[in-house]
């Protein structure tokens, strides 16, 4: 039988889902769940018209509808969902390195535990927007608020270089 897109077995034969791995499963799904939560509370309290993109100066630039928070609550959960996902099935992560059979368990290991972190920066960077658009609302200083964000993107670019680093040099020193 061919080896189909879909089918993970292969990856999985050797490599046991570690109790850390389903640590970071549960941190994502509470993470996910109490941000769905705290997107209706914050829509609730949320006046008609609110902050929906700021520029470089950290200042808001462009209104939405508030119903922008149910949207991006949306494409968040997507996000987190490949991601997680992913962990499960490489073929879904494209990464610029060569697997090698001698230690392609343990690569593969990497990538998952990759994803699996990956679904929690994904939810971070969710938080971070959620709380750059209601700062007002809050209480939160909005320059707080806002620095949140592409400290958030940097880490999930700073996870995504280790991981990729880290599974590259696996496969050069073996």
């Amino acid at each position: 039988m061919k080896y189909k897109f879909w089918d993970v077995s292969r990856d999985r034969k050797k490599k046991p889902i570690t109790k850390s791995d389903r640590l970071l499963e549960l941190i994502a799904a509470a993470m996910a769940v109490s941000l769905l939560v705290l997107t209706g509370i914050l829509y609730s309290k949320s006046p008609d018209v609110v902050p929906s993109h700021f520029n470089a100066a950290l200042e808001a630039d462009d209104w939405s509808n508030r119903n922008i928070y149910w949207l991006l609550a949306v494409i968040m959960l997507i996000g987190m969902a490949i991601c997680a996902s992913a962990a499960y099935n490489r073929k879904l992560v494209n990464l610029p390195i060569r697997l090698k059979p001698t230690v392609f368990y343990r690569q593969i290991g990497l990538i998952s535990r990759m994803c699996r972190i990956m679904t929690i920066a994904f939810g971070l960077i969710w938080l971070s927007v959620l709380l750059a658009m209601s700062a007002d609302v809050i209480g939160l200083p909005e320059e707080i608020a806002v620095i949140l964000i592409p400290v958030s993107e940097v880490l999930m670019l700073g996870v995504v270089l280790f991981y990729t680093l880290k599974i590259w040099w696996i496969g050069r020193t073996c």
